[in-house]
């Protein structure tokens, strides 16, 4: 049997008072290069999924989110060629601090609709369903 590797990642339905959904997309990257994503990052050993998207967030795009502001709403279990990734999602409308594009990040505020028009690895597109539910 050739088993891949298993990524687990935690990310973030981030969503306004305008029912905007903040999705990121970073510059040069090999995989998923011109593709958008919710924003979040890879589970380190020894974090749980929640401390893990805390400080992914603080990271990325320069927010602080409170553990009681963050509640998870579904995962996605998808293989791609050179490795297989359980994505979980979790969704705020609360945070502290100015939104900041660090990591060369681009940031972009899109409603249910332009989301569904923008390019997303197939884990994070399998959301769209759920993210229709919460706006």
């Amino acid at each position: 049997m050739n088993k891949k590797p298993i990524v687990y990642v935690s990310t973030c339905a981030i969503i306004d008072s305008n029912d905007k959904i903040l999705i990121t997309s970073r510059e040069n990257r090999n995989d998923f290069s011109n593709c958008w994503e919710f924003p979040g990052g890879k589970i380190e050993e020894n974090e749980t999924p929640e401390e893990c998207l805390i400080r992914e967030l603080k990271e990325e795009i320069n927010i602080d989110v409170s553990n009681k502001c963050i509640a998870p709403i579904g995962f996605s279990s998808h293989e791609y060629k050179n490795f297989h990734i359980v994505l979980m999602l979790y969704v705020t409308r609360k945070w502290e601090g100015k939104l900041q594009a660090n990591e060369r990040n681009n940031l972009k505020w899109v409603s249910y609709n332009e989301l569904k028009k923008h390019k997303m690895p197939e884990a994070n597109s399998n959301f769209f369903p759920i993210i229709f539910e919460l706006i």
